[in-house]
C-alpha cells in the first residue's frame, strides 16, 4: 500500500502537564523519525479549580469514613517528608537534568511546544487547524471532545492501557484487572472517538501478570510496551496502513475511576504480599535499624561530602560500578529485585549522577575523573531479566552483562539457586544473549558454569578463561574483553595464580567485594564493584561514599583503604586510630 503522503506524516501531539520520562522518550523518538513530521506539541495548561479543604474533607468523610481521614493524613505527612528528604538532598546535589522537560525538547528536537489555557477553546482551536495536521496523537492529556480530535485528516489515536472492550474507562493501570483476578493486562492503540476507549482498535498487546505485581510494577510495564506499541502504529499510518478493527459496542465495561483511598489499599496489599514472598524484600532490616543508619550517615556526611569535593578537585573522583543479579517481580531466587524498585533506582541515578559504560569507567580511572560517576552490570545472566533489559534499551542506559556460557548453552539452572530451592530462575538464550549485544549492550564473562576459582587448578583455570571467551566471541561476534569472578570475593574466589591468568585472557577484571574505583589508587585492569542496593536510600548513601559509621571513621569512607588491596588480598583489620586515619584523610595544611 503507497505511503500516506509523498512526503513525511504531519503529527501533532495534545498532552497535558509535565510529560512522564517514557513519554518524553516517546515524544523525542517521534521527532527523530524520518517517517514522520511531529509538527507541534499542544500543552493544554487547563485546571479545574478545586473545592476549598473543608468541603474535600466533608465528601471524602462522607463517601468513605475515617479510613479515608486516616489515608490523607498519612499521604500528606509522606509527602511532607519526601519533600523536605529531597531538599536536604539536592542541598549538595544537584540534579543533572533542571530544564523543562518540554523546553527541552523544543532545544534538542526543533519541536514547537504551544501552551494553551484551554485546548477546547477557539484560540487553541485556530492554532491547531492552522498546523494542518494529519494525524493527532493523544499523550497523557484529559479527554479531548469531538472539536480537537476531529481536526486532523485521518483522525487522533489514543493509547489505553487495558484491553477492550473489556476495560474501557479510567483508573490505574491493572487496577481492574488484578481485582478480577486477570491473569494479563492490555495495552490498546485505538481511533479516539467521542465514546470512551470505543474507537476502531490499530494495535494491541498483553502482559502477563506476575505473582508479585503491583500496581507500580504493572504501570511501569505498560508504559514502556505502550510507548513501543504506540509508536509502531504511528509509523504503520505514515506507511498508509490506517485502518483498525471496529470494536463491538455492545460488549465490555466502561470503569469510572476509582477513589485514591481504593487505589493506596489495594497497592498496600500487593506491596505486602509481594515483600512476604520475595527474599530481597525480606531481608530489609526494620524500620528503626534504617533509621539509625541514616542518622549515622547524616552524622559523618559533612566528611564526605568533603572529601569528595577534595577528590573532584584533585581530578580522583570515585567511579562506582553496581551489580545486580536478577529483576522480576516472581521470587526466582534469593538475589531477586523488583522491576519497580530498579526503576526507582535508575531513576535516581539519571537525574543526580552520569551513567557510564565499563570502558569509559576504566579510562577514567585513566585519565582522570571530575565527578562521581556510576556504571551498571549484571551478573549470571538470567531470562527473567527481559524487563530491566527494556527499561534500559529505551532510556539508552549502558550495562555489562556478565554471563555464564555455559549455561546459555545448554540452558540449566544455576547451581548455586538450586542449592536454595530455586528451579524458575533460567538462564538466557542463545538469541537473547545475541541481541544484547547487537542492541548495544556489553557482554563479559562470567565463566563457562559460575565456577568458583578460589578451588580451580591453573590448567582448568585457564581452560574456562579462554573457552568462555570463545563461545561468547562465536555467539556475539565479538570475544569479550571484561571478566567478572563469580562469587568475586577477595582472598576466597579470587587467588593471586587465577587473577594472574584472568589478565591473560581479558583486559578488564571485575571483583564483587565491594570498594569503589579512584583514580590514582588502583593500578592494572581491576575494577571493584558494589553488590545492588534493596532501595533508593540505601543508593543515596552508597553513591555519598558511606561505608558504615565505624569504617567511615576509621578511614575507609569512599572505601580508600579497600581500595588500596589487591583484589586477591582478604580486607584485614587496621592498627591505626581513628585520628590517625582522619589525619590521613584531610591533612593539615602547611603553616597551620
Amino acid at each position: 500500500m503507497a505511503p500516506a503522503t509523498s512526503g513525511r506524516l504531519r503529527v501533532v501531539a495534545f498532552t497535558g502537564g509535565a510529560p512522564s520520562a517514557i513519554d518524553g522518550v516517546f515524544l523525542a523518538r517521534l521527532a527523530r523519525d524520518p517517517l514522520l513530521e511531529l509538527t507541534a506539541l499542544i500543552v493544554d495548561e487547563f485546571r479545574t479549580s478545586r473545592k476549598r479543604a473543608p468541603l474535600r474533607i466533608l465528601h471524602g468523610m462522607r463517601r468513605e469514613g475515617w479510613p479515608w481521614l486516616s489515608f490523607r493524613l498519612a499521604s500528606a505527612l509522606a509527602a511532607l517528608v519526601r519533600k523536605a528528604a529531597l531538599w536536604l538532598f539536592e542541598l549538595a546535589h544537584e540534579p543533572r537534568e533542571g530544564a523543562d522537560p518540554y523546553e527541552a525538547l523544543e532545544r534538542e528536537a526543533g519541536v514547537p511546544v504551544h501552551r494553551v489555557a484551554d485546548i477546547h477553546g477557539e484560540q487553541s482551536l485556530r492554532l491547531i487547524r492552522s498546523l494542518r495536521p494529519q494525524l493527532g496523537l493523544i499523550v497523557g492529556t484529559r479527554i479531548l471532545r469531538h472539536c480537537v480530535i476531529d481536526i486532523p485528516e485521518f483522525g487522533t489515536l489514543n493509547i489505553h492501557k487495558r484491553k477492550v472492550p473489556d476495560y474501557r474507562g479510567g483508573g490505574p493501570v491493572g487496577y481492574w484487572e488484578v481485582l478480577a483476578g486477570e491473569a494479563s493486562i492490555g495495552v490498546t492503540i485505538h481511533y479516539a472517538t467521542a465514546q470512551v476507549d470505543a474507537g476502531d482498535v490499530l494495535a494491541e498487546a498483553t502482559i502477563p501478570v506476575e505473582e508479585c505485581d503491583t500496581l507500580e510494577s504493572l504501570r511501569i510495564k505498560a508504559d514502556l510496551r505502550g510507548a513501543q506499541l504506540y509508536h509502531e502504529a504511528i509509523r504503520a499510518i505514515a506507511l498508509g496502513r490506517r485502518e483498525g478493527t471496529a470494536q463491538d459496542p455492545c460488549q465490555g465495561t466502561t470503569y469510572r475511576a476509582p477513589s485514591a483511598l481504593r487505589v493506596w489499599q489495594l497497592e498496600r496489599r500487593l506491596r505486602r504480599r509481594a515483600a512476604r514472598r520475595i527474599s530481597l524484600l525480606r531481608a530489609r532490616p526494620p524500620g528503626l535499624t534504617r533509621m539509625r543508619v541514616l542518622l549515622q550517615y547524616a552524622l559523618v556526611s559533612p566528611l564526605l561530602h568533603r572529601l569528595r569535593r577534595r577528590l573532584q578537585r584533585q581530578q580522583r573522583a570515585p567511579v562506582c560500578i553496581l551489580f545486580y543479579h536478577l529483576v522480576a517481580n516472581r521470587p526466582l531466587n534469593h538475589m531477586c529485585l523488583p522491576l519497580e524498585e530498579f526503576v526507582r533506582q535508575m531513576e535516581f541515578l539519571r537525574r543526580y549522577y552520569p551513567l557510564i559504560t565499563v570502558e569509559e569507567a576504566a579510562a577514567r580511572l585513566h585519565h582522570g575523573n571530575d565527578e562521581v560517576a556510576v556504571a551498571v552490570t549484571f551478573d549470571d545472566g538470567y531470562r527473567d531479566n527481559a524487563w530491566a533489559i527494556e527499561y534500559l534499551r529505551y532510556f539508552g542506559i549502558p550495562a555489562c552483562f556478565f554471563v555464564c556460557v555455559g549455561h546459555v548453552l545448554d540452558g540449566t539452572p544455576f547451581a548455586h539457586d538450586r542449592r536454595r530451592g530455586f528451579e524458575g530462575a533460567l538462564p538466557m538464550r542463545e538469541a537473547d544473549l545475541r541481541r544484547l549485544a547487537a542492541d548495544g549492550f556489553k557482554v563479559g564473562s562470567h565463566g563457562i558454569h559460575h565456577e568458583d576459582f578460589g578451588g580451580l587448578e591453573s590448567e582448568a583455570a585457564e581452560r574456562v578463561l579462554g573457552e568462555s571467551r570463545r563461545l561468547i566471541g562465536e555467539l556475539t561476534g565479538s570475544p569479550p574483553d571484561d571478566f567478572s569472578f563469580p562469587r568475586g570475593q577477595a582472598g576466597t574466589n579470587i587467588t593471586a595464580p587465577s587473577f594472574a591468568a584472568a589478565s591473560r585472557h581479558y583486559r578488564r577484571i571485575y571483583s564483587a567485594y565491594g570498594g569503589y574505583n579512584i583514580p590514582g589508587r588502583q593500578s592494572g585492569s581491576h575494577l571493584l564493584r558494589i553488590g545492588n542496593p534493596t532501595d533508593v536510600e540505601d543508593l543515596a548513601t552508597v553513591l555519598d561514599g558511606y561505608t558504615g559509621l565505624r569504617r567511615c571513621l576509621a578511614g575507609d569512607a569512599w572505601g580508600l583503604h579497600t581500595a588500596d588491596l589487591a583484589p586477591y588480598q582478604a580486607r584485614t583489620g587496621t592498627r591505626k586510630t581513628t585520628a590517625a586515619r582522619l589525619q590521613r584523610l584531610f591533612p593539615r595544611r602547611a603553616g597551620r
